[in-house]
């Protein structure tokens, strides 16, 4: 007998399996999209894509299977050739548990010359996904001086920021409405042009953070602590290996695999599958690496980011050389001439190296 509860669950179910993405790789058709990061509501099941160039949030509905809406932020966005910022970048993008939406727009030279230019402005932008509007903004370049490269982002259980710069390593925290931002961890004697953290992943209260630096991953026991104390979480392989590895980007950990696998973005290779058996990260084993295809020089790809949308898990793809000497933006614009982003379905791959 079909009561109102059942019927209702029944739509529930059925709606449900509408939304969730179906196996294996997907592209995301948008002009100049040059996704360089990309987040999930888990309220909505809409994704959150920063585009980088355009200094935007692309929202893509997995379910559609195409963007559906462009979030812009005035004066920093691209409007036109007249009016727009073309030393900004947006890369970092988070929903946190308030349903607001945390993106880094930030300085791009520091990334266009490894960390030997390190001036410009570096912002965290605050919007309401429910509000629908920019709630409020914070430039981050006098809080920590000499310190660049802000990308990635994570938030605490009250809703504060944690922003991971990448020239030399740092991590700044900016306080629930935007009002106070403050230096949370800096790496000492090291020179702006030495690459450091480059992403961010919290698990049960702990904060972690990937380090070019020996290819290490950090962990931060207390987020609520008034300085951040870095714990090196050691690492081993069944091949030997003791370190996540080179050219590292964002973190990420898979609800799919309940906080026990975090994935790294290699940026040159595809994505590195760290497991802790007890979920406790005292330590971490490296159980491999999956190829991304499109990073082979004749597609000119860089891994970047990993996502689940459902049950999937995807591994993003940028192109930072489309309009890098010798190329040129599309004229009129600042970013190159691709429209098609290939999202690559990454999870059996997983589950087999898990499993």
């Amino acid at each position: 007998m079909r009561t109102p509860i059942l019927i209702s669950l029944l739509a529930a179910t059925a709606a449900n399996a509408a939304c969730a993405p179906q196996k294996g790789d997907r592209n995301i058709t948008k002009f100049q999209l040059y996704p360089e990061n990309i987040d999930v509501d888990t309220k909505s099941g809409l994704a959150y894509i920063s585009v980088l160039y355009n200094s935007e949030v692309a929202v893509y509905d997995p379910a559609q299977g195409e963007v559906v809406d462009t979030i812009k932020f005035e004066n920093l966005s691209f409007e036109n050739p007249k009016k727009s910022r073309p030393d900004l970048h947006a890369s970092g993008v988070q929903v946190d548990h308030l349903q607001r939406l945390s993106v880094s727009v930030n300085a791009g030279a520091a990334f266009d010359t490894q960390g030997t230019n390190t001036t410009g402005d570096n912002f965290l932008v605050k919007y309401g996904l429910k509000e629908k509007r920019e709630l409020w903004r914070m430039n981050l370049t006098p809080v920590a001086e000499g310190f660049a490269g802000y990308q990635d982002i994570e938030h605490d259980s009250c809703g504060n920021s944690f922003v991971v710069g990448t020239f030399p390593g740092s991590i700044i925290r900016v306080n629930f409405n935007g009002t106070k931002a403050t230096p949370w961890y800096l790496t000492e004697k090291r020179k702006s042009s030495t690459q450091g953290l480059t992403g961010l992943a919290v698990k049960d209260g702990m904060l972690f953070a990937s380090d070019e630096v020996g290819g290490k991953l950090l962990r931060f026991d207390d987020m609520h602590a008034e300085k951040g104390v870095p714990v090196e979480v050691p690492i081993h392989g069944a091949d030997g290996k003791t370190s996540i590895g080179k050219g590292l980007d964002g973190i990420y950990f898979p609800p799919l695999f309940e906080g026990k696998v975090l994935l790294v973005s290699n940026s040159m290779n595809g994505t590195v599958v760290l497991r802790s058996k007890d979920g406790t990260w005292k330590s971490a084993e490296n159980l491999g690496l999956i190829h991304n295809p499109q990073t082979e020089p004749q597609h000119g790809g860089f891994t970047t980011a990993s996502v689940q949308m459902g049950k999937r898990i995807y591994a993003l793809t940028e192109y930072f050389a489309d309009a890098a000497p010798p190329n040129k933006p599309v004229c009129g614009t600042l970013a190159g001439n691709r429209t098609v982003f290939p999202l690559q379905d990454i999870t059996d791959l997983v589950t087999k190296l898990v499993t």
